[in-house]
């Protein structure tokens, strides 16, 4: 029998840090997942995850971590592990969606439009809508007064953020930390997204508000 081979996956670009081990066909093998925590517990959580295994960090055969957006401080810790693990190791790195990798969650069905909004502050809102149809969604930033444009056509949504933002959002509204999984990263596995932060940050909210109305 072969030695077992694994994909590290991992993200800290939300309110909630996530590290999983998964076999390479996407099955999990192990999580930890901690609401409220920062990025920076993530070495300890990959280090309890091979404990757990009983396997070495060689067994693992790719890292796919989120890249937002999200938290920049988040964002940053958690590249800057995936960066320093896949290098000391020569293992392929695959950047994926934050949101894309919440909405990929098992519990939410994949035959119906689903909304991720992930309050940006300033008055906008980070979103990801991934309809059935459609195979071109990317990541972007929205101003609050524009929300309902993502919310055609009764999607689901999940979303995080703070109770002003929250209550703009029709009822039913899923909380996005739940949504972070290992299982959700692990679904990406096959992507080839580079492993760059995605802030969604170009220019300020009044600069970017001047240009649209030109």
């Amino acid at each position: 029998m072969g030695a077992r081979r694994m994909i590290l996956v991992l993200d800290s670009a939300t309110s909630t840090v996530v590290a999983g081990l998964c076999g390479e066909d996407g099955r999990i093998l192990s999580e930890r997942r901690l609401a409220g925590g920062r990025g920076d517990v993530i070495p300890g959580m990959v280090a309890e995850l091979l404990a757990e295994a009983k396997v070495s960090p060689e067994a693992v055969t790719k890292v796919v971590c989120g890249v937002g957006p999200g938290s920049f401080t988040g964002i940053r810790i958690a590249l800057s592990f995936a960066h320093g693990f896949a290098f000391r190791r020569n293992l392929p790195l695959i950047g994926v969606s934050s949101l894309e990798a919440a909405l990929s969650h098992p519990s939410l069905d994949p035959s119906r439009p689903r909304v991720a909004l992930l309050d940006a502050l300033r008055g906008e809102v980070y979103v990801r809508r991934l309809d059935p149809s459609s195979t071109d969604s990317v990541d972007f930033r929205l101003f609050l007064e524009r929300l309902n444009e993502v919310l055609e056509g009764s999607p689901q949504v999940i979303a995080e953020g703070k109770p002003d933002f929250l209550a703009r959002l029709p009822a039913g509204c899923g909380p996005l930390k739940e949504m972070v999984s290992a299982a959700g990263l692990a679904a990406l596995r096959d992507q080839t997204g580079e492993p760059l932060p995605n802030y969604l940050r170009v220019s300020a909210p009044e600069e970017k508000r001047a240009e649209e109305r030109k």
